[in-house]
């Protein structure tokens, strides 16, 4: 087992002879510790279910939601095997969470919450999912480090997208929701949250230095269905964050093989064209609309967003307490609800959803949180220390906060797009402590 030593009592170094080790490990694909997290990772991105009705489903999974002897059994057995996991590696883990106590901190307030709670029992159990999703990252962090956690996550890509084929392909019922004009969601709950989750497979897949021929493949079908599914999902969001990914991919890159002035002067030069597009947009953006097939109020998130304000506006600073605030009509939702006529369980937004359910005690760490993120980016790109994880990383950040001005993934206690946040956040913040004394 890996170990953690400190220099100077303060920075997290594995020990060189452990990371020999890593180096020369079996391969991901051989690893029975690797199909054994596989089981937790599987779990958090079906949002621990698979749905299997054409329905609305945007209700689901929030205060208003009983869940259902089977999966409560699920989940219970999901966390009992992710306690066993990170327990092989409790010292390591332990003395990650101490340096990530930004990232503990908010799952922490989660459970505080329970004292303002609409619903105290919604928000303890989601509270106590959202801490154990926490650790479960670190973990990964730490027990895949360098390049093998690409390996790591581009594994669990690879079968997460054929389990999707699967659906779609043998259980139709599953993998398409005729109630979206047969669009194509996997084993995800709906389409929006299956090209979100395919954009970040995506990226996986784009910054993957694979180098056996198994590896090869297998990010070549992770590229390939990822589009695929992007595509058929018909989801607008997902094809604006997959030109992003690319974007930023390609960007980096680029700026990764500049000298220091090239890369100023290229920032520069860029930043114009930039801001004129920003322009562009802004401007003409119920023509960008009408072109994606979308109406001006988008898909009624505009009418949502100014139902919640009035709400926020009611608690700003301790919201209602961590996934409880959408009740139905029940509680504070009740007014939204009645408005748009549909039983919504979000707000459409991250950060609305945040101060809805923890006011900006919860949005400000989260801030500081991806701040702190971008700054060790740009630090990482000026001292090139942007090894393949540390890229993922890079990208990552931007793809999330961007996804969630129209979906909502912050914090949420079971999700891919925040445990992917939350592993790229530790990467920056952990691997950049590590670079700063090796």
């Amino acid at each position: 087992m890996a170990t953690i030593s400190y220099k100077g009592g303060l920075t997290p170094q594995f020990a060189q002879d452990e990371t020999c080790q890593e180096l020369h490990a079996t391969s991901i694909w051989q690893e029975v510790s690797a199909w054994l997290a596989l089981l937790p990772v599987l779990f958090i991105t079906v949002i621990g279910s698979i749905q299997t009705d054409s329905g609305p489903v945007a209700f689901r999974f929030t205060a208003m939601d009983d869940d259902s002897p089977a999966r409560k059994a699920m989940r219970l057995a999901c966390s009992i095997l992710m306690l066993l996991i990170i327990s092989t590696r409790s010292r390591d883990t332990v003395a990650a969470c101490k340096r990530s106590k930004l990232l503990l901190f908010m799952p922490a307030l989660a459970f505080v919450s329970v004292l303002w709670s609409q619903n105290p029992r919604h928000t303890i159990v989601d509270a106590l999912n959202l801490l154990l999703t926490t650790v479960f990252a670190l973990y990964i962090y730490l027990r895949y480090p360098g390049s093998r956690l690409l390996s790591f996550l581009g594994f669990a890509t690879f079968v997460s997208l054929l389990l999707c084929v699967l659906s779609v392909t043998v259980f139709p019922n599953v993998g398409i929701d005729v109630f979206q004009q047969d669009a194509w969601r996997g084993i995800f709950n709906q389409r929006n949250n299956c090209a979100t989750a395919c954009v970040l497979f995506l990226t996986v897949g784009l910054h993957w230095p694979a180098r056996g021929i198994v590896d090869k493949c297998a990010r070549t079908l992770i590229v390939f269905l990822s589009l695929l599914f992007i595509v058929m999902s018909g989801s607008r969001t997902g094809w604006l964050l997959t030109a992003l990914a690319l974007v930023l991919t390609v960007g980096l890159k680029v700026v990764a093989r500049m000298a220091s002035r090239e890369r100023i002067l290229f920032i520069m030069l860029m930043t114009v064209p930039s801001l004129f597009l920003a322009f562009l947009i802004m401007t003409n953006s119920t023509q960008i609309l009408a072109a994606l097939d979308k109406d001006p109020t988008l898909s009624q998130r505009t009418i949502i967003w100014a139902q919640v304000i009035p709400s926020i506006v009611k608690h700003p600073l301790f919201g209602y307490g961590y996934s409880s605030f959408w009740t139905g009509l029940n509680g504070e939702s009740m007014q939204t609800v009645l408005t748009t006529g549909w039983m919504e369980g979000q707000a459409q937004d991250g950060y609305l959803d945040v101060l809805l359910e923890l006011g900006f005690l919860g949005l400000i760490p989260i801030a500081i949180a991806f701040i702190r993120g971008f700054g060790q980016s740009i630090a990482a790109v000026e001292h090139r220390n942007l090894s393949a994880n540390v890229q993922l990383a890079i990208v990552l950040i931007p793809i999330i906060l961007v996804g969630n001005i129209g979906e909502s993934s912050l914090l949420t206690p079971l999700g891919i797009p925040w445990f992917y946040a939350l592993i790229a956040l530790s990467t920056l913040g952990l691997q950049g402590r590590f670079a700063g004394n090796s």
